[in-house]
């Protein structure tokens, strides 16, 4: 049968389908499911933090007068955090805005909307970081203090002792060693503190996330295989190892697995670290907000030539109402 030896493919068009398709981590659970706090009208904003006495059961005379007397506001403190602005930039050529691109109906729209996202992704890094406030300055920008140092044990001289996130509410056990009793410690600590059972978040790096969901396997001997231990009906016909839920002694906590935690600036989310993945913290809603000076905005800039240009800004800060309140998984792996 015969065949062309030859083939001259110069006149063929090219075939580009009309699909552009992002792949990145992009969901931002902590800004999407933290409350709002009130609106900073400073770069600076406060909240204090207060607590009870010890308690006392001496038992009081009868008849006699009280001789000394207590000040019940003696440890109420005042705390703070900065504002921190973020924003992104765009820029589209004339040329490329009179292009045919193919999967985007506007080159213009598609470039502030990729800088929107992008600005929400860095706020949401920032925000589970470990960066410390900074005051601003005609040379240094104002930041945020994140949570890694909000949970910590030194979280700045600002913050008294007296509400300072405890020891034994911070784990850095290793992820593949962490036990459901060393889970449970976190937990407990943070009762101690608190007192009364509570519903909690648990924003889990994904190394974190697949060690909560082993609790419920039980593993072999070395060299055996795993065993799967799971009460379903079978006409299912599927098997859950995902555990969402945790019902523990003290608390009630929803596991959500987060990519943006423990990020070093410049960081890109999919190129994971060991400490991205082993990072989690126990977030009571009750004691964070995100507070927004103002919000989303997008700005556009005089054409002077080169085509559109412009930015998307937005200035937010991290309130967290007292660490005493709050856990954090901090392993190095």
């Amino acid at each position: 049968m015969p065949f062309a030896a030859t083939y001259n493919t110069s006149g063929d068009r090219e075939d580009l389908t009309n699909a552009l398709t992002i792949l990145t981590p992009e969901d931002c659970p902590k800004m999407s499911t933290f409350p709002k706090s009130s609106v900073p009208f400073n770069m600076y904003q406060e909240w204090q933090m207060d607590g009870l006495l010890p308690v006392n059961f001496t038992g009081n005379i009868e008849g006699a007068d009280f001789s000394s007397f207590t000040d019940q506001v003696a440890a109420r403190a005042r705390v703070g955090n900065r504002v921190q602005n973020f924003g992104a930039t765009w820029a589209v050529s004339r040329n490329q805005l009179a292009a045919e691109v193919a999967g985007v109906a506007n080159e213009m729209a598609n470039s502030k909307t990729k800088a929107a996202r992008n600005v929400k992704r860095s706020i949401e890094a920032c925000i589970g970081s470990d960066n410390d406030l900074q005051a601003g300055s005609g040379v240094a920008p104002s930041k945020l203090r994140a949570l890694g140092k909000w949970i910590s044990t030194s979280p700045g001289s600002d913050v008294p002792a007296a509400y300072t996130t405890p020891t034994a509410s911070i784990d850095t056990t290793a992820t593949a060693s962490l036990t459901e009793s060393a889970f449970n410690d976190v937990f407990q600590s943070i009762f101690q503190q608190v007192g009364g059972r509570r519903s909690y978040t648990l924003y889990a790096g994904p190394s974190l996330k697949r060690a909560i969901s082993n609790f419920q396997r039980v593993t072999g001997t070395s060299g055996t295989t795993k065993t799967y231990m799971v009460t379903q009906d079978a006409t299912q016909h599927q098997i859950d190892l995902n555990v969402t839920i945790y019902e523990g002694d003290f608390h009630t906590v929803t596991v959500i697995p987060d990519l943006f935690n423990g990020l070093l600036d410049g960081a890109a989310p999919s190129t994971t670290t060991s400490q991205q993945k082993a990072r989690g913290y126990v977030i009571d809603p009750e004691l964070v907000g995100i507070g927004y000076q103002f919000g989303m905005e997008s700005v556009d800039n005089p054409d002077f030539g080169g085509g559109p240009n412009g930015y998307v800004r937005t200035a937010v800060t991290l309130m967290l109402k007292n660490p005493l309140g709050l856990g954090k998984f901090a392993a190095s792996s």
